[in-house]
């Protein structure tokens, strides 16, 4: 899928080399590890069948995985085994289904890179779910989510961390009781974002939180969590907070921007594209592992396993 054509940045030049010089690599060290690491999946019984076609996805996976080849073994063989035993977190909207979610919560990827070649990701839930919240639709949310942090790292030229806003101005009880009644959705959520997409995240900002949202944040989302991610969330009492720490011109007008475009209006022109990213899908579902095959069946005990890696 061309993201340029959807409206993101690529990386400059610049960007880009320093990219590889904060990971220790080298394009062409990459490429010899990806073709090792296609050797690897090979000898691997459940995992699908590799081709050189892939070696670019390979090296960027790598290179994700902080230029380490052994991570890149463990994380590409979780990315395989969740997408077989959670499909429903690995398909596309329709662009029906994209509108309707956006009625309700707002977010994706901002067009504008930050300086040092970071990608701002934002998510806001929408006066309409404070006001209904029952049509709170979590899964959509994940889906969406993962979907994004995918196309990040399979697209060349497009970079390898993220930052993430989440606005939480209209967090009201309707809204944390819904969250609640799909808490083991979360967990699934998280165990796929924290060790088999090794997307880094820098910082993820949480603006505008009532008090209920900061509790929730700490009792039902931080005990899920890694420790390193953990640290890495700041809360901003106010949009004038946030302006201190993310560019202005990297946000959107509504949250303190100086961006010509609103974040329903990004979340909205993602909906609309959404038959693209369907066919992006389609060309990936042979991208799962046959856990029959798999010669240790820890994935039936993925808490466990999951805690033993750390974020990137």
């Amino acid at each position: 899928m061309d993201l340029v054509a959807a409206g993101l940045d690529e990386l400059t030049a610049a960007q880009e080399a320093k990219m590889y010089e904060e990971y220790g690599a080298d394009p062409e060290a990459l490429r010899a590890d990806a073709e090792t690491l296609r050797e690897w999946a090979e000898k691997q019984p459940h995992l699908p069948s590799l081709t050189d076609k892939e070696d670019p996805w390979l090296a960027r996976y790598i290179l994700a995985c902080k230029n380490s080849l052994e991570r890149a073994k463990r994380r590409l063989d979780y990315f395989f085994c969740v997408q077989s035993r959670w499909p429903e977190y690995f398909r596309a909207p329709t662009v029906e289904e994209g509108v309707a979610f956006a009625e309700y919560c707002w977010g994706g990827p901002t067009p504008v890179l930050m300086p040092d070649g970071t990608r701002l990701t934002f998510y806001k839930f929408t006066p309409a779910l404070a006001a209904a919240p029952a049509n709170m639709n979590w899964m959509m949310f994940y889906m969406l989510s993962l979907g994004y942090v995918q196309l990040q790292l399979t697209t060349p030229g497009q970079p390898l961390r993220i930052e993430v806003v989440f606005d939480v101005e209209n967090y009201v009880l309707g809204i944390n009781t819904s969250f609640v009644a799909h808490l083991a959705e979360f967990r699934r959520f998280v165990k796929c974002l924290q060790v088999a997409l090794p997307l880094h995240v820098r910082r993820i900002h949480v603006v505008n939180a009532p008090s209920l949202a900061v509790t929730a944040l700490d009792k039902l989302v931080r005990p899920f969590l890694q420790d390193k991610l953990n640290k890495r969330i700041i809360t901003h009492d106010s949009l004038e907070t946030l302006a201190k720490t993310i560019p202005h011109f990297c946000l959107p007008k509504d949250l303190g921007g100086s961006m010509d475009m609103t974040m329903k209006e990004i979340t909205l022109k993602w909906a609309n594209i959404a038959e693209d990213c369907e066919k992006w899908y389609d060309t990936r579902k042979w991208m799962r592992a046959n856990l029959d095959l798999k010669p240790e069946k820890d994935f039936n005990d993925l808490d466990g396993t999951f805690r033993k890696l750390t974020v990137d």
